[in-house]
């Protein structure tokens, strides 16, 4: 496999990610499960792909001579890594998500409202990161950036008023857990847009 393969391939993982994350999105908004099996899928191509792809730059990195080529290849490596982890990221949201409508648990109007804004804002980070792959687009590197700290507020902001939902009893700690988990994983998966370009 040569370099150039190697770089569509990357940016089909980030847009399965994408699919991965849309798939998510209907299954938590219509509380059904069977989009989120499809998302599994789409996850289980990302985890194939991680391995083929280490394999190959593993082989090119002992063939190569030049030390501009082996840092391109480092830096690729480093790339599929951390695609696969936000396909890992994306998986975990899925079990919360099916545990939620398994268990019929429920949140409140105000947490939805919540879980969405930071889901949106994260979804943005991974399309902007998307796009940078394809156009390397300095600026577009500092708003994924900017980006990123914006879901990283969100998700500490939301976190701390939903504690406060379950102090006053307003719900259940199953629920919160929950609802915890999915904030935090969506956070990572934002954090994880910024550390692919930030290795660019």
């Amino acid at each position: 496999m040569e370099i150039k393969e190697i770089k569509i391939k990357i940016i089909d993982m980030a847009d399965r990610i994408w699919q991965m994350l849309n798939l998510i999105e209907k299954g938590f908004m219509e509380n059904k499960l069977e989009p989120l099996s499809s998302a599994i899928k789409e996850e289980n191509f990302i985890n194939e792909a991680e391995k083929i792809l280490t394999k190959n730059i593993i082989e090119l990195s002992k063939i190569v001579k030049s030390a501009e080529v082996k840092q391109e290849l480092m830096i690729m490596e480093q790339m599929v890594e951390t695609l696969e982890r936000m396909g890992d990221e994306a998986a975990n949201i899925i079990e919360r998500i099916e545990i939620k409508v398994i268990e019929n648990l429920l949140f409140s109007d105000l947490g939805v409202r919540q879980f969405n804004e930071t889901f949106s804002a994260m979804k943005k980070s991974v399309e902007m990161m998307r796009e940078f792959l394809n156009k390397k687009n300095p600026e577009l590197k500092e708003r994924i950036i900017d980006n990123g700290f914006h879901v990283k507020g969100l998700v500490e902001r939301y976190r701390k008023e939903h504690f406060e939902r379950l102090i006053q009893g307003l719900c259940t700690p199953m629920a919160a857990n929950m609802y915890f988990d999915m904030l935090d994983f969506t956070g990572n998966l934002a954090r994880h847009s910024s550390n692919i370009v930030k290795l660019l």
